[in-house]
């Protein structure tokens, strides 16, 4: 058995060579015959039988050839084979259709996202106008909740809201709170009283009313952070919460709780006068009832104290008063008045200013217990005979602040404590 060729496939130049020199084979032998006719038929122009039969031939030669193209080409195998076609994975309407679920899913979720959004959060209403219990209603509609934030006094009517914080139309979420301003009228507004009340919930309430706090504390038996005085004064009315001089409220706190027991001294055998000159104040003859105090607190101690008069002595002599501290013979001259001008708060009179002096002692133990205090050393005061003696003025009249202080128990009572305190020491037999 002959061994058969292995068959090489053309390449696409190849074929189009071998076609090209086929063409042109085919080309030349058509001219060939094209010629060879026409000679043929020059040359039998007068032999027209001889004419027709080499016509005749000549066709056939030309037939044969163009049979011979088809099985030439047939021996030359194609160089590209037929592939099955391939189905589509995913069909174009099938992918049109998926885009489409998917752009409907996103819109859907971007609508229940825009409408969560919307739904948590409101535009906050225009307020200003309204009066106060208006607008708490209309921010509870809105699921919104009211805080009146501060008064403010302004030339529209009492109640009326003037301010709002967030302002109108910003977007906040439901349950948030919005703080309301409101006004005090033309009239102002009075200082509530907030005597005994907290620390924190007596200062949120003032601060609500536009006013500017300062806190002085105070050593006294009342537990600590109690409110204790304000100056100016519950009832004062406030016009202006714009003017800071005006705006501004003195808050006197406790800061902690002082022992009962401040006979802490054996003052056996110790003259103490006590001379309360007689000023009516608002809060009744408060020189008198100072000495009253202070005379407890001294007799506790074992000294032998005298007030120069009693309760009812009211229009005695001021030379009287000196005479009868005088027959006391005392070794501790204590004055307490009142002023109806100059200096404010507390001031300690004496003409010894030494650092080891009841004067100067008393005014430091003053200082200590937060009280408002000053001392003015005067060589023409001070009774004959007698190193230890002082003056205290409690206050002054023409002062707002001093007049708050005399209604205050507890103030009365911490002077007392804090003379006692201050002017014991030096005379202590345990000292």
């Amino acid at each position: 058995m002959t061994a058969s060729k292995p068959i090489r496939l053309l390449s696409k130049q190849e074929k189009k060579e071998l076609q090209a020199r086929e063409e042109k084979q085919s080309e030349r032998i058509a001219a060939s015959n094209d010629q060879e006719t026409q000679g043929q038929h020059e040359a039998y122009t007068y032999d027209y039988p001889g004419y027709r039969q080499e016509q005749s031939e000549s066709a056939k030669a030309a037939q044969k050839a163009e049979n011979m193209r088809p099985a030439a080409l047939l021996r030359i195998p194609a160089l590209e084979r037929e592939r099955p076609a391939r189905e589509r994975l995913v069909g174009i309407e099938a992918a049109i259709r998926g885009l489409l679920w998917t752009l409907a899913l996103a819109c859907v979720l971007f609508y229940l996202g825009v409408a969560s959004w919307d739904y948590s959060y409101v535009a906050v209403p225009r307020l200003q106008g309204r009066t106060a219990e208006q607008a708490l209603q209309i921010l509870s509609e809105q699921g919104l909740s009211g805080d009146i934030a501060n008064y403010r006094s302004s030339s529209s009517p009492e109640g009326e809201i003037i301010g709002q914080t967030p302002p109108q139309g910003a977007r906040i979420q439901r349950d948030s709170t919005v703080e309301l301003t409101v006004s005090t009228g033309v009239d102002g507004f009075e200082i509530p009283n907030l005597i005994g009340q907290d620390q924190e919930t007596a200062q949120r309430t003032l601060e609500r009313l536009g006013l500017h706090v300062v806190v002085q504390q105070l050593q006294t038996e009342e537990p600590a952070g109690t409110v204790l005085l304000t100056a100016p004064p519950s009832g004062t009315r406030v016009f202006d919460t714009t003017n800071p001089y005006e705006a501004q409220i003195t808050m006197y706190v406790s800061t902690q709780v002082l022992s009962a027991g401040l006979v802490d001294f054996q003052l056996s055998g110790l003259q103490v006068a006590i001379e309360p000159r007689y000023t009516l104040t608002a809060a009744g003859d408060l020189s008198f009832d100072v000495a009253r105090r202070l005379s407890s607190l001294f007799e506790a101690a074992g000294a032998d104290t005298n007030i120069t008069r009693t309760s009812r002595e009211h229009e005695l002599d001021q030379n009287e008063l000196d005479s009868r501290a005088a027959r006391l013979a005392p070794q501790l001259h204590i004055v307490l008045s009142i002023r109806n001008s100059g200096s404010t708060g507390v001031v300690v009179r004496s003409a010894d200013d030494s650092s080891d002096s009841a004067g100067i002692l008393i005014y430091q133990r003053l200082l200590d217990a937060q009280i408002d205090a000053s001392f003015e050393q005067s060589e023409t005061f001070g009774m004959a005979g007698v190193s230890n003696s002082i003056e205290i003025v409690l206050g002054n009249m023409s002062n707002a602040e001093d007049v708050n202080r005399f209604s205050e128990t507890f103030w009365r009572d911490h002077i007392a404590r804090a003379i006692y305190m201050a002017a014991s020491p030096q005379f202590s037999l345990e000292r």
